[in-house]
């Protein structure tokens, strides 16, 4: 079986619940270092991914997240908006919902994979949405800024910083090229941005004072 048919044939399985065989049928490419997916394979990623974590039982919940990372964990990130986008969902998934069930240094553990991720991310959105106020490169800080509001705890500054600087930026290019359909989304982004980094500071404080 070629690379093409496993992966059809992952989707199939995972499609019709067989989470186990469908990571099975692919885990021959999926383990290799500096993997690069096609826009088609990253769609049966991201589907394998929703199928696992939506799944799974309550109790299973942060080995199914455990179990999704090597799938999405150094990969070499494709320059393509729609590749692009489903890698950010799909990596936004696994770990926000990890995010409910790591604990103490499991949150910090999943922290530096997060960044270790969007350092890659934010390269490879640079070099596809080259304007800062295009709503495509935008919610890569949106999910950024969401996480870094889901892990506050562990959170380090330097990534609060980037999500308001991201945003401050886009601001700054104003309407510039976009239809007003796009400014309204783009504007709608960095409103979301500003508003996680500044709730997650807030509670930040309040963790820090209580102490």
């Amino acid at each position: 079986m070629d690379r093409d048919e496993s992966f059809q044939k992952a989707r199939a399985l995972a499609e019709a619940g067989s989470l186990d065989e469908a990571f099975e049928a692919i885990e021959k490419y999926t383990s290799e270092d500096g993997v690069e997916y096609s826009l088609t394979e990253m769609q049966v990623i991201n589907i394998i991914v929703c199928e696992k974590l939506t799944s799974c039982s309550f109790e299973e919940k942060k080995d199914a997240c455990f179990a999704c990372l090597p799938l999405l964990e150094g990969v070499k990130l494709v320059k393509s908006a729609d590749w692009l986008e489903l890698y950010i969902d799909a990596v936004y998934d696994v770990f926000s919902k990890l995010s409910r069930y790591a604990r103490d240094e499991e949150r910090t553990e999943a922290w530096n994979r997060v960044k270790e991720i969007y350092y890659e991310l934010t390269l490879a959105a640079k070099k596809v949405w080259k304007e800062k106020n295009l709503p495509g490169g935008l919610e890569v800080y949106v999910s950024y800024a969401k996480l870094v509001k889901s892990y506050l705890d562990v959170a380090d500054e330097d990534s609060f910083k980037i999500c308001e600087t991201y945003a401050k930026e886009a601001k700054f290019a104003g309407k510039g090229t976009l239809d007003d359909d796009d400014y309204r989304d783009a504007k709608k982004s960095m409103d979301t941005i500003n508003k996680m980094i500044t709730d997650a500071r807030h509670e930040k404080e309040l963790i820090n004072d209580s102490e």
